[in-house]
């Protein structure tokens, strides 16, 4: 599911940190929630990890895990925090999926997980928590309207070139897309506000920016804002991050403009601009990623970034934007070790990275943005794509 992708990069940009960095007050103890499930076609021995949220960001800290047997399981699970968003996931082997499910629990409670496959938008979760009494609606009216979705998206993940129905199957899960996108939008119009309407919306407006890029769905989309509560439109993220989607401060920056400037501090908390790099006769790649992203790191092609730094660095600048939060951010400048860092320059914008995303049109990481010597963007591709391919069209070495 393309909401979970989403999710699972940049909100795994805080795993376990958070929580080990912070000196918390000793509170009450918190009742544990117990989760336990069946699923079925799922490889036995498949460890099922159970992430509880943090705060007010859209992060989550891991939790507790049980390998499946019989294709059952059963977890115990302490949050770190009162809450009552939750997420649970697959490990495959040594690889975290790239999908998840968020659920809703009360603390002291127990949750059922059913499902069947290895894409958790297949699985269900049922409890008396209202927030998910009000998912499960949603998902109800979505099995309906678009019978087989998550089949649909399952096969998605498995299928490649060599198979027969590759083309098939990849025209019909943007068809689906477009399809769950003019669904939810219809269903979202009858509805009251809450967090669960939130989640929704922002869902809704990543399908939108990243699969269907279809701008009359956008102007249907922003209308649903209408209805948000005022004090709402900070305090809740989604509405925050769906509003800068569907309602943008930039509009995204083409190929064969300008760079865009931007102020950024390296680890020393100097003072840079992106712009700085314009007429040094040097290329530059530029490139988007979160140190404490787990995924974004794992998939980084660091033999290509290494071997450009190392053999062409007279012809080449290489600037990685660091888009962790301000409080990873000042850890990193702190310990060099904590995260790993490069021998190229790395800035941090301290704000989040989410205006200069947003104007180069990234949400997820990496992506990497070729620039010529006098600043114009010749082109950009993301981490699926093959960098060294890229580094020897656009930069001719």
């Amino acid at each position: 599911m393309k909401k979970s992708f989403i999710t699972f990069m940049f909100l795994l940009t805080a795993i376990c940190s958070w929580a080990q960095e912070s000196k918390n007050e000793k509170k009450d103890p918190i009742p544990p929630i117990i989760v336990e499930g069946t699923l079925e076609r799922v490889p036995e021995n498949t460890v099922i990890m159970m992430y509880g949220r943090l705060g007010g960001s859209d992060s989550y800290c891991f939790g507790q895990g049980d390998t499946l047997r019989n294709g059952k399981f059963r977890i115990v699970y302490t949050p770190e925090m009162p809450t009552d968003e939750f997420m649970i996931a697959a490990k495959l082997g040594t690889s975290m999926s790239p999908h998840s499910l968020i659920f809703y629990a009360s603390p002291g409670t127990t949750t059922t997980i059913t499902g069947v496959g290895v894409h958790e938008g297949n699985w269900y979760a049922k409890s008396d928590n209202p927030k998910q009494i009000e998912a499960n609606e949603y998902r109800a009216y979505l099995d309906e309207k678009i019978p087989g979705y998550w089949d649909l998206k399952r096969r998605d993940d498995w299928v490649n070139e060599e198979d027969d129905d590759y083309d098939s199957v990849k025209k019909r899960v943007k068809e689906a897309d477009s399809l769950y996108v003019e669904y939810m939008i219809e269903f979202l119009k009858g509805r009251k506000f809450s967090s669960v309407y939130a989640r929704n919306l922002f869902n809704v407006a990543i399908y939108i920016l990243c699969d269907t890029k279809n701008k009359v769905q956008k102007g249907k989309a922003a209308k649903l804002l209408a209805i948000v509560p005022k004090d709402e439109e900070k305090r809740d993220e989604f509405v925050n991050r769906t509003k800068k989607i569907l309602l943008p401060k930039y509009e995204p920056i083409k190929i064969g403009e300008k760079l865009h400037d931007f102020v950024l501090y390296d680890h020393q908390d100097k003072e840079h601009h992106l712009t700085e790099f314009n007429g040094n006769g040097k290329f530059l790649l530029l490139e988007f990623n979160s140190r404490t992203c787990k995924g974004c790191m794992e998939h980084r092609q660091n033999d290509v970034l290494n071997n450009l730094y190392k053999n062409h660095s007279d012809k080449v600048d290489m600037l990685m934007v660091n888009c962790d939060a301000q409080y990873f951010w000042d850890i990193e400048c702190k310990d060099p070790n904590k995260y790993g860092r490069d021998p190229w320059h790395e800035w941090n914008d301290k704000k989040n990275a989410e205006d200069i995303m947003q104007r180069y049109g990234t949400e997820t990481g990496p992506a990497y943005f070729f620039v010529s010597p006098d600043g114009i963007i010749l082109g950009r591709i993301s981490d699926k794509e093959d960098l060294k391919a890229a580094i020897a069209k656009y930069f001719k070495i």
